[in-house]
């Protein structure tokens, strides 16, 4: 696998999405709501978010898409226009607490620092917010390890469009044949073909093994698997093998 760099898409491959933004999603439709529980619960059905257990369940749009992409069912069931400002209260009110409960995986961190100390560019595409994803990186520690970091309103398009896979390759002078798109949802992996990147798929998110094998190049359990795929220790060993 000759790969010389590698882009990550965030939830559900970087970080773990109910733990997350479970509270925060429900945070959000309380007060959507003014505080009125029937109505909540209400809103997160729309979009497949158990309020109780928050959690989104399997096929959520939340899981793969921006705010734009689910938010307007909240808006119709609340008999409101959805309009910039609607969705504008909405990406305030994640990008107010997105940094709260960001819950990485257990080898995120030292995944991500054994691929950046060996030298390969790291990026970061998200259908989220560019500034969402900065105050989390931020949070995590890692920041400073990723050189490529665009939401879906940073000007590249959102996936499973391949702008923002095309924006990563141009800024560090790659093929998009030697750059690994690692992410869990159909999304990454059909934005990855678009690009002509290689595509590997993690099963700790959106999707299941059975649902993503038909459709990456590479399929992965975890991040630690991801440094050996690209010839590397063990993640948290440092150096490359």
């Amino acid at each position: 696998m000759n790969v010389r760099a590698v882009l990550f898409d965030r939830d559900g491959t970087l970080i773990d999405i109910n733990r997350t933004w479970g509270t925060v999603l429900r945070h959000l439709l309380m007060d959507l709501s003014d505080g009125n529980l029937k109505l909540a619960t209400e809103l997160g059905h729309l979009v497949k978010f158990n309020y109780a257990r928050c959690a989104c369940e399997p096929g959520s749009p939340i899981l793969t898409n921006p705010p734009s992409g689910y938010s307007e069912p909240w808006a119709s069931h609340l008999g409101v226009e959805f309009n910039r400002a609607f969705l504008g209260r909405v990406e305030d009110f994640i990008l107010a607490h997105a940094a709260d409960r960001a819950a990485a995986f257990d080898d995120t961190a030292s995944s991500v620092r054994a691929l950046a100390d060996a030298g390969l560019p790291l990026g970061l595409a998200t259908n989220g917010t560019e500034a969402s994803a900065m105050a989390q990186l931020k949070r995590l520690g890692i920041l400073d390890c990723f050189t490529f970091i665009v939401g879906y309103d940073s000007g590249h398009g959102e996936k499973p469009e391949p702008g923002q896979l095309f924006g990563f390759a141009e800024h560090t002078g790659i093929e998009p044949r030697h750059i690994a798109m690692v992410g869990d949802s159909l999304h990454d992996m059909h934005a990855a073909q678009y690009a002509g990147m290689v595509r590997v798929a993690v099963t700790t998110g959106a999707l299941t093994a059975e649902e993503l094998k038909d459709h990456c190049d590479y399929l992965l359990g975890s991040l630690t698997e991801l440094v050996k795929l690209v010839g590397l220790k063990s993640a948290g060993e440092g150096a490359a093998a």
